[in-house]
């Protein structure tokens, strides 16, 4: 059950957690895993609160590029039972308010009895609210915290700003490790110029997802989600320089694959980077080389599939 903060009124005791969640990493399972195991255990309804926009882009005026759009963003936080999901409109307003009158409003609008949350998680005018601070209040306000600590990959905590830092550079794996999924773009198929299908490579063209990050440009071995379909394709997101493509693209070959798309909401996952985008002197060069192409992504694809 998705509700508004400004309309949250749940009379009944409950544990929740608060976090933006973006990317729904292992970091953010461990956490919205122990909130299902504490709800459990005592009895009490599960609360996720969640923002949007991200606080940084508010507070800061930065652009976040996000792992997952809010829809997803949800779908995955539901993939761990509760009973709520209360959504905060972060505007200007909103990020007045100290950590102490965000806590008040908690015990006003979700009776909240137990407070989950992450070993750095901070909230509240100037980032003020933290472990430290929920500690010192949780006697006045009659609540208990508890602190779910990092989940590390290679030896440090996993956050979404270390697995965009990864998707820039185009190392998928740890990428993928961190989020306990391959990352993917999802759109709908749009009609490009056709000309890989000219030289014998049709290729479905998605809408750039607004706000989402685009990884490093280039070829991907990656796995299409078409309907219930799941397509081993070659992907690549850049400018298409030999076929003078214009702006940055993300377009898809799928293997052993011939219908007709168009307007198809897809998912497509990424699995591998193949390589950087080249220019090539000539047609069959080209041609040459996404033939490489594609056997690689065949290959990598089956053997993660079947590993």
């Amino acid at each position: 059950m998705l509700i508004d903060w400004d309309r949250a009124k749940i009379n009944e005791p409950t544990i929740a957690t608060i976090g933006v969640f973006d990317g729904v990493h292992k970091g953010h399972q461990a956490i919205l895993s122990f909130l299902l195991e504490r709800s459990f255990t005592l009895g009490l309804p599960g609360v996720v609160v969640t923002f949007d926009p991200h606080p940084s882009e508010v507070i800061k005026k930065e652009k976040i590029e996000f792992l997952l759009d809010l829809k997803d963003r949800l779908d995955l936080i539901d993939q761990f039972p509760h009973q709520y999901n209360i959504l905060i409109n972060f505007d200007e307003k909103f990020s007045e308010k100290t950590a102490e009158n965000f806590i008040a409003e908690m015990k006003e609008n979700i009776n909240v009895r137990e407070i989950v949350i992450g070993y750095n998680f901070q909230f509240g005018k100037g980032r003020r609210g933290n472990v430290k601070f929920l500690q010192e209040i949780a006697e006045k306000y009659k609540f208990k915290v508890s602190i779910v600590p990092p989940v590390e990959y290679e030896g440090s905590p996993i956050s979404s700003s270390r697995i965009r830092e990864e998707l820039k550079k185009g190392n998928i794996t740890p990428a993928t490790e961190m989020l306990g999924r391959y990352f993917y773009l999802k759109g709908r198929v749009i009609r490009g110029k056709g000309l890989g299908k000219e030289i014998g490579f049709p290729t479905a063209n998605i809408s750039i997802p607004k706000r989402i990050i685009i990884p490093k440009l280039g070829v991907y071995a990656s796995i299409g989600r078409v309907d219930e379909e799941k397509l081993i394709g070659v992907t690549n997101i850049g400018y298409a320089p030999s076929l003078k493509g214009e702006g940055i693209t993300v377009e898809t070959h799928f293997l052993d694959f011939n219908k007709d798309i168009y307007d198809k909401l897809i998912k497509i996952e990424l699995v591998e980077y193949i390589r950087p985008e080249i220019k090539f002197s000539s047609l069959e060069q080209l041609v040459n080389q996404i033939n490489l192409d594609i056997k690689f992504a065949r290959d990598i694809v089956k053997k993660k599939i079947s590993g």
